[in-house]
């Protein structure tokens, strides 16, 4: 009688270690997802509450430290900016990822004035704009349409930065506007900037808007370790992809503070598949127009 309670206490202990034993396990099997949230997650936030896989998904303030995650192996896959993946291929354990989706969007063409500054089209005169090159398509189209439209745009200073470099600009006030890439339109209304004109209408096919790249504004890398245990959570990338565009909207609106009513103007952003041949054709193309600017200033 006395030893029952006894055999009932070690029942408990070894069903508690057993417990904690198979939630180490399960812990282990964890796929840990970086992302830099905002629109271009929208796939992400639609198949978040679906997933049939255990996910730790951890957002980042840059697409940068999505990348260093993946090199040093905290993280099993992420999505990182295209146009700054050149950079991180040179970095030892970059070989070690493998592209398994993307993120595409359209190029557009955008201008955003700095949060505070209200003018019109044609009060542009000698204010300084971000621009990506002397000779982008964004900037063409923009020309363009401010000749037709009556804007007199010959007094205006253009300052060349990279894409991901022009808000932090705009938010310092070093620029008064940017002609950003349609990808960064959200981020830029979601700070507080406002978009005096938009044109979707883009052709691409230059440097600073590659036709190659089929406008991908994300890649998403996994380490190639773990290219098996990331395929379901793909699957429900390209599952979710499939939801109507307000649903995608919605998603977004639900897990962020950008309204619902400002998504409505905008692309959805697409996933899609994708694989090392992307990352192949990026890398040629950036080493393409290195040696082309050396060949340029030699004359």
């Amino acid at each position: 009688m006395v030893r029952k309670p006894v055999h009932i206490f070690a029942l408990l202990l070894l069903l508690l270690a057993v417990f904690i034993a198979c939630d180490k396990k399960d812990t282990q099997k964890t796929l840990r997802i970086g992302h830099s949230g905002g629109y271009l997650s929208a796939a992400l936030y639609a198949a978040q509450d679906g997933l049939s896989v255990n996910t730790d998904i951890q957002q980042f303030h840059s697409t940068s430290d999505i990348a260093y995650a993946l090199i040093l192996g905290r993280l099993d896959a992420g999505f990182v900016e295209a146009e700054k993946l050149d950079a991180f291929a040179e970095l030892d354990g970059f070989d070690r990822l493998t592209v398994v989706g993307k993120v595409t969007y359209p190029y557009g063409a955008t201008l955003v004035l700095r949060k505070g500054l209200n003018v019109r089209l044609q009060e542009l005169d000698g204010l300084t704009i971000a621009v990506s090159a002397p000779e982008c398509v964004l900037l063409d189209k923009f020309t363009e349409d401010a000749k037709r439209l009556g804007a007199d745009i010959s007094n205006v200073k253009y300052e060349y930065m990279v894409f991901h470099a022009m808000l932090p600009a705009l938010e310092s006030g070093a620029v008064d506007a940017a002609i950003i890439k349609g990808s960064y339109s959200v981020a830029a209304l979601q700070a507080g900037h406002s978009v005096l004109y938009q044109n979707w209408e883009v052709e691409p096919g230059d440097e600073c808007c590659p036709a190659i790249l089929n406008q991908a504004a994300l890649v998403l890398l996994a380490r190639s370790d773990k290219l098996e245990e990331v395929k379901p959570f793909v699957n429900a990338l390209v599952f979710a992809q499939k939801s109507s565009p307000d649903q995608l909207r919605h998603a977004v609106a639900e897990r962020t503070v950008v309204p619902f009513e400002m998504l409505r103007g905008q692309p959805v952003p697409e996933f899609s598949l994708a694989d090392n041949e992307l990352l192949e054709t990026f890398l040629k193309h950036k080493h393409d127009d290195d040696d082309g600017h050396e060949h340029d200033d030699d004359h």
